[in-house]
């Protein structure tokens, strides 16, 4: 039998539920469609095709085979598997930094960096399309009102104005490489001349990018030929990677001042070393995937002028993530099920995840695509 309190918490969140249910935005989860080949699946964001690749799991799966499955603890207490160390060497060399420290995910990586940075004498400046996990570690960060500014989204001017009227001797300008809403890459070469200009940080988050642009595939910064040494990085492993949790990379210091402050580091169990190991092995078959990358880039900029010639709007998109860009969650939804009906699979984004009246359909592109015409036609036949 439920206590009281259990029932009184019943009757909170069941009032909350409806509330989200009577505006058409309850979430489920879907299971993942049985993998057919007369399916066309635009949902997920394995944008190199390495989730099924029998050789690339097969490597995964033998380096993995001598470690154990969880870590046992924290890494700073019984937790610290050799794998990690071989692991963030390796990825400071692909990704051209001095060091690297390995995270469970994204949004604890994101969370730390913010939190540990967040000093007296720190102003930070984020683009206002900033993924919810560097909005949140902002929160968490308990910063004063006059420590956190935002500007419009890819607005160097805006920020410039910003960044002139501090009077900080720490400025951090925060933004993502690659945009996974709009499909649109923050002015990199521009921020990073800001940031020398204003003597400030440019932290980048190349969650959507890492694995896929870059002649090694390292992401934007390598690929607008960016220092490193003069960037922060967050670099999660769950998209292109193809694996799981996240690289912050920076300077030697900043590893050493993540392990003693960054609280989602220090009291959190480690990664698994099963992934960690899988992803040893396989980053050299990321940085050789050369020929995917080639077939992504010219498949996205041939469906983005397709759908241009249709009619259809994907606002800023220059990338292998296209919104299309539809207005109402009605029409979203609607186009949504008449995709299903002809065995597409593509999610219609809502409110809270895109402010009201800006609800798209997500086409998020991937190497294991054959053909798109099937989605050409059936947006023509939808209307």
């Amino acid at each position: 039998m439920s206590s009281q309190g259990m029932n009184v918490l019943k009757n909170l969140v069941s009032q909350k539920l409806s509330s989200i249910e009577s505006k058409g935005r309850l979430r489920r989860l879907r299971p993942l469609h049985p993998r057919s080949g007369d399916w066309l699946d635009l949902t997920h964001n394995d944008y190199l095709s390495f989730r099924y690749d029998k050789d690339f799991q097969s490597t995964a799966h033998k380096a993995s085979a001598e470690w154990p499955m969880g870590a046992g603890a924290s890494r700073l207490l019984g937790g610290e598997h050799l794998v990690y160390e071989k692991l963030e060497a390796a990825f400071s060399c692909w990704k051209n930094c001095e060091s690297s420290l390995y995270f469970a995910s994204g949004y604890a990586a994101n969370e730390a960096l913010m939190t540990v940075l967040a000093l007296p004498e720190a102003e930070f400046f984020s683009d206002s399309l900033n993924h919810a996990s560097l909005i949140d570690g902002l929160r968490l960060a308990r910063l004063d009102k006059g420590q956190k500014h935002i500007f419009p989204h890819n607005d160097v001017e805006a920020l410039r104005d910003k960044l002139s009227k501090s009077q900080s001797s720490l400025k951090i300008v925060v933004t993502e490489s690659l945009f996974s809403m709009d499909g649109d890459e923050a002015p990199l070469i521009e921020l990073s001349a800001l940031c020398r200009e204003f003597k400030a940080l440019l932290i980048v988050d190349e969650a959507h990018a890492l694995g896929v642009y870059g002649k090694r595939g390292s992401g934007l910064i390598e690929a607008r030929g960016l220092d490193h040494d003069e960037i922060i990085s967050i670099n999660p492993c769950g998209k292109a990677m193809a694996a799981a949790g996240a690289f912050i990379s920076g300077p030697a210091w900043l590893r050493q001042y993540l392990i003693n402050t960054g609280r989602s580091f220090i009291y959190s169990t480690g990664a698994s070393p099963w992934i960690a190991a899988g992803m040893l092995a396989t980053l050299p078959l990321i940085e050789a995937a050369t020929d995917r990358r080639q077939k992504l880039f010219a498949m996205s900029e041939r469906l983005r002028h397709d759908l241009q010639d249709l009619g259809f709007s994907i606002g800023t998109s220059s990338t292998h993530i296209i919104p299309l860009l539809l207005g109402s969650e009605e029409k979203s939804l609607h186009v949504e099920q008449e995709l299903l009906g002809r065995h597409i699979l593509a999610r219609a984004i809502r409110p809270p995840t895109v402010p009201e009246g800006e609800c798209r359909l997500r086409l998020s592109l991937h190497a294991g695509l054959d053909h798109l015409e099937p989605l050409l036609k059936a947006l023509k036949e939808i209307g």
